[in-house]
């Protein structure tokens, strides 16, 4: 699903945190309507994979985990500012 330009699907898990993607950055949305963000440049299995390989992620209890690219990002990682959106 498309959620407007360069933005890629949004899975949401039980605690309702999502995450979605735009051409430069990833970004999670807690359950609080708190946004991160990370830049993507940062993470080059994240940056250069398709969107497909970027769906393919499991939450865990401290962060999100893309086995398929063997990358693990930590929510204390994100930068958090209140009422950002992508």
């Amino acid at each position: 699903m498309l959620v407007g330009k360069n933005v890629l699907k949004v899975k949401t898990m039980e605690a309702n945190y999502k995450i979605w993607f735009d051409t430069e950055n990833i970004y999670l949305q807690n359950n609080n309507n708190k946004v991160g963000y990370l830049p993507l440049k940062d993470y080059k299995p994240l940056f250069n994979a398709s969107q497909e390989e970027r769906e393919q992620y499991k939450f865990s209890p401290f962060g999100i985990h893309w086995s398929n690219l063997d990358e693990d990002l930590c929510f204390d990682g994100f930068i958090w500012e209140q009422n950002r959106h992508a």
